[in-house]
Formats: structure tokens, C-alpha cells, sequence
């Protein structure tokens, strides 16, 4: 730990994990922006590591990984990186190896001292992320969720835009893989993630309120996302957001149909869980 930084009262280690599985054109901005999320952490007197996940990974994803942590050495950046592989095809079983390998390397801490965060390979987090969650731990929060924002919308789907977004605002507390930090003994005490390859983060942050952890969600730091349709886990984002666009193409020719005949078809106007999928599945994946 560096001299001259503030020691905080409940956390002593922040790690992050991060599961890969052929993400080689969208890791390097992710990565870039946990760097400087890791820099908003600077004036406390924090061990800051982060864990890549290498998830039967066929792309260049290893090279950018290893690129990133060339320059991060340059930039003589206090994050420790450690790169880890499994052939599983399992974005949960990827995270429960991935958080275990970082309390397997803070072993002689507390683990009520250590704070814990996930995010994705897809995604870019706010330079405030971790900072949010650390701030939040030293108040006596367990677990903390925060939401997305998707920003690289094609122009010719503003109508899937628009109505996931309004029905996004609407959830009450959306749960995301990409968003989402805990406290290490309340995860140990939960299980951890459950090797599934969709629904992890709901499973997991379920299982941690049902134990009495004290959750918040957090509306404000929000982490940007993909809306790309090559879901790389059955049922996650994309299948979601595919499932609104395939909504929004039927009403559109239920429209031309009314216009066309004059007929009052029923439109299939609602998203009703739809978002709720998109909200409480991983997004990486």
C-alpha cells in the first residue's frame, strides 16, 4: 500500500472481475475505462487487482489483454492484473473462478475488509464506478447494483430504442453482471455466483438479500453497453433487445396492415418482461 493515502475503515482490497469470451474488438475501451476507474481510487490507501477471465476465448482477446497491461506498467498504474483462463462457455462459472482467485491471492486479509465488483468485456464503466461502491461499503452497504445505458443504437431502430428505454426506467431495481460490487464475506457466505450461463447475477444477488445483506441500487453511475444482437449467452442483453425489435418489426406491419385494410388488429404492443430479462441477466455474455 502507498504512503500518504487516507486508510478507510471498511475496506482495505477492491478487486474486479472481468469474464472474456471473444470480445477482442469492444475489451480494449473496457479495459481502458477500469483503469480509470481504478484511478479514481487514488487518495485512499486501497490494494486495487483486477481479474481477466478468459473464457474459451478463439479471438485475439489474450493479445489485447496482454497489450493493455503493457501500457498499464507504462503508465506506472498500482492495479495488479491477472489473467486466468477456462474453456467453460459459462459467464457464471467464469466469475465464480475469477472471485475466488482474487480472495485466493488476499488470503491473509479479512474478508469483511475486501470489496468485490463484476463488470464486462462489452461494457465501458463510469470513472466514478468503483469509487460509487467503495463510498457506499464505507457506509455500510453489502451489495450495490447499478444500471446501463446502451449508446451505439443503430439509427434505423429508434423505435427499439425508445421502448426499451422507457420500459428500462420503469424496473424498480434492475440487476446487471456488468454493474454490480459486494462485500467478500457476505459473497462467501451466499455461495458465490452459481455456475449458470445466464442469470448469475440475479441468482446471486437474490441469494445475498435473502441472507439480510444491505443492498442499494444505484441510478446515477451508470455503465454503457452494447446493443448488439450476437448474444454470447442464451437468453442475456441481446436476446432481450432482439426480442423488443422483433415486437417493434410485427407492430410496424400490423400498422401498414390496418392502414391497408382497415381492419382493427390487435397490435402486440407490450414489452412486459422483457425488460425485466434484459434487466436481470448479465449482459456480457
Amino acid at each position: 500500500m502507498s504512503h500518504g493515502r487516507t486508510a478507510l475503515a471498511r475496506t482495505q482490497a477492491v478487486g474486479v472481475v472481468m469474464p472474456v469470451h471473444n470480445e477482442q474488438e469492444l475489451l480494449g475501451a473496457a479495459l481502458s475505462s477500469l483503469a480509470s476507474a481504478f484511478g479514481g481510487l487514488g487518495e485512499w490507501n486501497v490494494e486495487m487487482k483486477l481479474m481477466v477471465v478468459l473464457d474459451a476465448c478463439r479471438d485475439a482477446s489474450a493479445a489485447v489483454v496482454a497489450q493493455w497491461e503493457r501500457e498499464l506498467r507504462r503508465a506506472t498504474c498500482p492495479v495488479q492484473v491477472t489473467t486466468m483462463v477456462c474453456h467453460a462457455k459459462n459467464v457464471g462459472f467464469a466469475r465464480r473462478i475469477g472471485c475466488a482467485a482474487l480472495l485466493g491471492q488476499w488470503s491473509a486479509l479479512d474478508s469483511s475488509t475486501i470489496w468485490l465488483a463484476t463488470t464486462d468485456a462489452d461494457s465501458r464503466v463510469p470513472q466514478n464506478w468503483l469509487r460509487t461502491q467503495v463510498v457506499r461499503h464505507e457506509a455500510g452497504v453489502d451489495l450495490w447494483s447499478g444500471r446501463v445505458s446502451v449508446v451505439d443504437w443503430p439509427s434505423s431502430r429508434d423505435e427499439t430504442a425508445l421502448r426499451w428505454q422507457r420500459a428500462y426506467e420503469e424496473e424498480r431495481n434492475p440487476i446487471h453482471g456488468t454493474s454490480m460490487g459486494f462485500n467478500a464475506k457476505a459473497y462467501l457466505a451466499a455461495g458465490g455466483f452459481a455456475p449458470l450461463r445466464t442469470g448469475e447475477d440475479r441468482a446471486l444477488h437474490g441469494d445475498l438479500v435473502a441472507l439480510g445483506a444491505v443492498a442499494y441500487g444505484d441510478a446515477s453511475s451508470r455503465v454503457e453497453t452494447s446493443s448488439r444482437r450476437d448474444a454470447r449467452a442464451p437468453g442475456g442483453f441481446a436476446h432481450a433487445l432482439s426480442v423488443i425489435e422483433k415486437n417493434c418489426d410485427l407492430d410496424a406491419k400490423c400498422d401498414e396492415n390496418r392502414r391497408g385494410n382497415e381492419i382493427d388488429y390487435a397490435t402486440p404492443r407490450s414489452v412486459v418482461g422483457l425488460t425485466r430479462a434484459m434487466g436481470t441477466q448479465s449482459s456480457n455474455t
